[in-house]
């Protein structure tokens, strides 16, 4: 291989680490806000069922003091 070559493959394999590295970011920056994402849907899920639970424990105690 001539010098020319050798130059080429260091500067490609470096470009290629460097752009390795870049997606890496991304794809981790892009996991990142997917996981907030569902952390937040799956924290209004549970708000969501512990106001039901709390309105049916409600309901249930106010039906059974109207009979009495």
């Amino acid at each position: 291989m001539t010098t020319n070559e050798i130059s080429m493959l260091a500067i490609g394999i470096t470009v290629g680490a460097q752009m390795m590295n870049v997606l890496n970011a991304y794809w981790a920056s892009r996991d990142a806000r997917r996981s907030e994402t569902q952390a937040v849907a799956a924290l209004k899920q549970a708000t969501g069922d512990r106001y039901l639970n709390s309105l049916r424990l409600y309901q249930l105690q106010h039906r059974t003091e109207a009979r009495r």
